[in-house]
């Protein structure tokens, strides 16, 4: 039920609030308004977006969980979302979810909800699945480890590249 009556309760406001903005600075200046707060949004969407892709590139290749990150670009993407939608109330709760400061005041509740999870590593050595913990305590794993290419594969090729004479 609420949220039936938030469906029905903003756009009666942002109409409301796009017909103040009329009356007093025209129809022609809110529609251009409405326009370039929509084209400018996006654009600083977009680059946001590439920010965040770049910070959730590196936090993988060090090895951490980039759940932070991941949820700052739902965000920003709930902010392109409304910014791309037409009306000043939809604008200004987009511009809070850009602006960094504020986005990670909304988004910091859920990260520390993520803190008690655990994730465990996976990998596949001849048909062995075992997890990190159990590579991190074996002696044994840990000796392969240091030697690294004690294990030979024999096998032939043949390279499909090359034509044959």
């Amino acid at each position: 039920m609420p949220l039936l009556f938030l469906l029905l309760v903003w756009p009666l406001a942002e109409i409301w609030l796009m017909i103040q903005v009329g009356q007093q600075a025209g129809a022609f200046s809110t529609v251009l308004l409405i326009v370039a707060t929509a084209a400018l949004g996006l654009l600083l969407v977009q680059l946001e977006w590439r920010r965040l892709q770049l910070v959730i590139r590196e936090k993988m290749q060090q090895g951490e969980t980039p759940i932070g990150a991941i949820l700052e670009t739902a965000a920003v993407g709930l902010a392109g979302i409304l910014l791309f939608i037409p009306g000043f109330i939809s604008d200004f709760l987009g511009l809070l979810l850009l602006l960094p400061f504020t986005r990670k005041l909304l988004v910091s509740p859920l990260k520390t909800k993520n803190q008690g999870t655990t994730y465990q590593q996976q990998s596949s050595a001849y048909g062995q699945q075992n997890t990190y913990q159990a590579k991190k305590n074996d002696p044994m794993q840990k000796q392969n480890n240091l030697e690294g290419s004690a294990r030979v594969l024999e096998g032939e090729f043949q390279r499909k590249d090359e034509k044959e004479p």
